[in-house]
């Protein structure tokens, strides 16, 4: 048996095998980070999109050739809102949302500051705030995200994407998913969905305890980056009013109030976080703006940009210093309107915190 020639077989073969999965990877783009035209029944949708964000967004802002305009950062609430599509749609101009699952403030600073050297051409950076990152027990708990020091795409930041276990599972799922995908318009309650997610949620507002400190982190990330030329604006994700009302249950309202004060203090800031007819739609088969009682969705980020842009609605509140006590009084005066209104919802909410006891 000629070994060499068996040898070298065996070697075109296992490269094919590579070149085929690399070349697959990139064709089915599961991450959406390649803008690969989207086919339906082979890459339309993208089950796993969010899967190792951390690592796929910050390749996809490199691969990013043309000019941005905005970026959009904070927790998984900004990512499950913000449309870049609609963004563009609206402004004409390009943003990215880098929002990703549990970030901190220290992670969101320094993500920052990576995106302006990929992209200094950058005006505008929006960060939406989340109440339990501003307490003491979750401050600190976050994960890390690996950043190179430098705007050029580096091997290491690119073989993960096109030549990984993780991606292969995820081209895989990617496939399998849009060849059984069945486009149909059967609606479900969302009542049972929203019940368990607020017994989940609920651990991020145990002991709650204001950590100023991260306030005061946000003003001085603020100065710097204005210093630089950078503008930022800073809003607060929107939540369920059923968020709302688990807090106050849980006897954190005060603290609820104090963190919106403490910002005020510091600097202007847009509120989306309070009781309108959009944060206390029905929870039903038909609830559109929510996906749970902590995430929205894009409808609802339709919203929020519109107002961040075109300032054409209402849902978002500008606060200061100066009316941050007003528009408190008339939050709190809206939910106990919709807890009156709403005593089933109420009865439900005591029932989960009492199971915890």
């Amino acid at each position: 048996m000629n070994y060499r020639r068996y040898i070298r077989l065996l070697f075109l073969i296992f490269l094919s095998i590579l070149l085929f999965l690399i070349i697959f990877n990139i064709l089915i783009d599961p991450f959406d980070i390649f803008h690969v035209p989207k086919i339906k029944k082979i890459n339309y949708i993208k089950p796993d999109k969010a899967r190792n964000e951390r690592v796929t967004k910050i390749v996809g802002l490199k691969l990013e050739k043309g000019s941005i305009n905005s970026v959009f950062l904070g927790s998984s609430r900004v990512n499950s809102s913000i449309s870049e599509e609609y963004f563009k749609k609206i402004s004409k101009k390009t943003a990215k949302n880098m929002g990703m699952n549990a970030l901190s403030h220290d992670e969101t600073f320094k993500i920052a500051n990576n995106i302006i050297l990929i992209h200094p051409e950058v005006k505008t950076i929006y960060v939406g705030l989340d109440f339990f990152r501003f307490l003491e027990e979750n401050k600190d708990n976050k994960r890390n995200v690996n950043l190179s020091d430098t705007k050029k795409l580096t091997v290491t930041e690119l073989n993960p994407l096109v030549l990984s276990f993780n991606t292969i599972q995820a081209s895989f799922n990617t496939l399998r998913d849009n060849l059984r995908y069945r486009d149909t318009k059967i609606k479900v309650d969302k009542g049972p969905y929203f019940k368990k997610k607020l017994a989940d949620y609920k651990c991020n507002y145990n002991n709650a305890k204001l950590a100023v400190s991260e306030i005061e982190k946000l003003k001085n990330f603020k100065s710097e980056m204005e210093q630089k030329g950078y503008k930022v604006v800073y809003y607060t994700n929107p939540t369920h009013v059923l968020d709302l009302s688990l807090i106050k249950q849980m006897g954190y309202w005060d603290v609820y109030k104090a963190w919106k004060r403490n910002l005020a203090q510091r600097f202007d800031y847009i509120d989306f976080n309070f009781v309108n007819d959009k944060t206390a739609e029905p929870v039903d088969e038909n609830t559109e703006y929510f996906l749970e009682s902590s995430h929205s969705t894009k409808k609802m980020g339709e919203v929020i940009i519109d107002n961040l842009i075109s300032k054409n609605n209402d849902y978002g509140i500008n606060i200061t210093k100066g009316n941050v006590r007003k528009i408190e009084i008339l939050n709190e005066q809206e939910l106990e309107k919709w807890e009156k209104s709403n005593p089933d919802w109420v009865i439900e909410i005591k029932g989960i915190l009492k199971n915890d006891i």
